[in-house]
Formats: structure tokens, sequence, C-alpha cells
């Protein structure tokens, strides 16, 4: 899958975000996780860490339950290795699975 792939999946799901309501994450919970967490997804793939940590902070503040949250950690950790923050990466990721009682 080519870097344009995710730049035009990002764009897509950008899009579907900015038509989302003011109350989005409480009236349409599981649409805003799915846009939320692709968007993500993307952003880390085509490198953009600005939009990565924005929409991983929305998801973290958001989502209701700690496995709705798990991708994002999944991809922050990931992304965190990816910029040679090698201890921050460790860290979060031994705190997660600790959560999971790993």
């Amino acid at each position: 899958v080519g870097m344009s792939d995710f730049k035009s999946a990002f764009t897509f799901f950008d899009h579907g975000i900015s038509f989302l309501r003011k109350n989005h994450w409480k009236e349409h919970y599981d649409l805003s996780l799915e846009l939320f967490d692709y968007a993500a997804k993307c952003s880390f793939f085509i490198g953009d860490n600005i939009n990565l940590k924005i929409l991983s902070e929305q998801i973290l503040t958001y989502a209701r339950s700690f496995h709705d949250k798990l991708n994002v950690m999944y991809i922050t950790v990931s992304a965190l290795s990816f910029a040679a923050k090698l201890p921050e990466s460790i860290e979060k990721g031994t705190w997660i699975l600790s959560q999971l009682g790993e």
C-alpha cells in the first residue's frame, strides 16, 4: 500500500470527523471512535505526529473503556519507538501491559 493511499484515507476520515456534531462522542460513540481510530492509524503511517497526538488525545479522553483505547495506545507506543524515544515507549508499553494484567 502506497503512502498516497494512507494520505487519501486520512483525508477521507478527517472529512468524516468534520461532519460530526458537537456532542458526537455521546450521540454517535461507535462512529466517532472508528473515525478517530482510523484517522490516527493513517496519521501514524504518513508520519503526521501532530494529528496523531490530537486524535489520540481525543480517543483517550472520550473512550468509554480501556479496550476502546488499546488501538490508539498501541499506535502511540509504536510512534514513540519510531521517533527513537525508546525509554518512553517502553514505559508506556509496560504500563499498558500492567493494565491488562500481564
